[in-house]
């Protein structure tokens, strides 16, 4: 078993190795999107995994398995092109399934340009495309080189730690989301409100945080990037109006819903009179679908 995990298994690294790499990069990926992402996008510090440690698998894996993809690969444009592709093709897949399995989306990347169904976008694509550049470039060369300081047997160690951590956090996340199980679930739930509660404390301090840079940096570019956005919505609403019948064979249940939407919005202004039929379904659809949302908020969530 010791021999197993201490045998060089990918990339150069002994299995030990390669799984203290793989929970570093994971809490790496929680920490940027716990307090960096979570500020720009909440304004508060928030605990952004599915899971109840501090971690995000999706980070590690898009990480070991670029490294895999570009071993060898010297040029940065295409280290940033086809890990950009990668990134979007494991997160694409990893939404769809967590939203297939326990029926929510844990991001949404609709208001940026250029995206597909929210779950991934090019403003995204890219950003992961100069991130696996910097962990190629300079990261991982460094991580490697501090994971050689550690001795072997703390290596073992902590692969065989880490792994047990992650099946118990693993199951007990499973059972609690699914609601398999009444008490797993009261244990989960009681976890997670302790988990919420710290940041609660962290986020009385969050105008601390705001100070840095990268902070308030990122705050301007998503600010920027949601002006985009309602720049492209604002061109393919006059198209819709300038084309009432255009339709489209590939995006047909896109352009029905952008048109829906449009139609609601002319008839909230008051722009557009519909027969009465037609006013009373929308009516009870928008009521149904949000019971208390204003007129405005419905056609913004439309």
């Amino acid at each position: 078993m010791y021999e197993l995990l201490t045998t060089p298994f990918l990339l150069g690294m002994d299995f030990a190795t390669l799984t203290c790499v793989m929970m570093f990069y994971s809490f790496i990926g929680w920490f940027y999107e716990s307090t960096v992402f979570s500020l720009v996008e909440q304004g508060k510090l928030m605990n952004r995994g599915c899971f109840i440690g501090p971690y995000l698998p999706i980070y590690c894996v898009v990480a070991i398995l670029n490294l895999y993809l570009l071993d060898g690969v010297e040029s940065s444009f295409k280290i940033v092109l086809i890990s950009a592709l990668t990134c979007c093709a494991v997160e694409y897949f990893t939404s769809w399934a967590l939203e297939k399995i326990f029926h929510a989306r844990y991001w949404d990347y609709s208001y940026f340009p250029l995206n597909i169904n929210g779950r991934i976008s090019v403003v995204s694509g890219a950003f992961f495309g100069i991130a696996i550049l910097f962990l190629i470039k300079v990261l991982h060369p460094f991580t490697i080189v501090m994971m050689g300081k550690i001795p072997e047997h703390v290596r073992v160690a902590l692969g065989v730690f880490f792994w047990l951590l992650f099946l118990v956090d693993a199951t007990l996340t499973v059972i609690g989301m699914c609601n398999l199980n009444r008490k797993c679930k009261e244990i989960y739930d009681a976890i997670d409100r302790n988990i919420e509660a710290g940041f609660d404390k962290m986020n009385n301090k969050k105008t601390y945080l705001n100070r840095f840079k990268i902070v308030r940096g990122s705050k301007t570019l998503v600010v920027k990037l949601k002006g985009i956005n309602k720049k492209f919505v604002s061109m393919e609403t006059r198209i819709l109006e300038a084309y009432p019948d255009f339709h489209s064979y590939s995006y047909g249940e896109i352009m029905d819903k952008m048109k829906e939407t449009l139609l609601r919005k002319k008839k909230y202004k008051g722009l557009e009179v519909v027969d009465d039929n037609e006013e009373t379904d929308m009516e009870e659809e928008a009521e149904t679908e949000h019971p208390e949302s204003k007129p405005e908020d419905i056609v913004k969530n439309a």
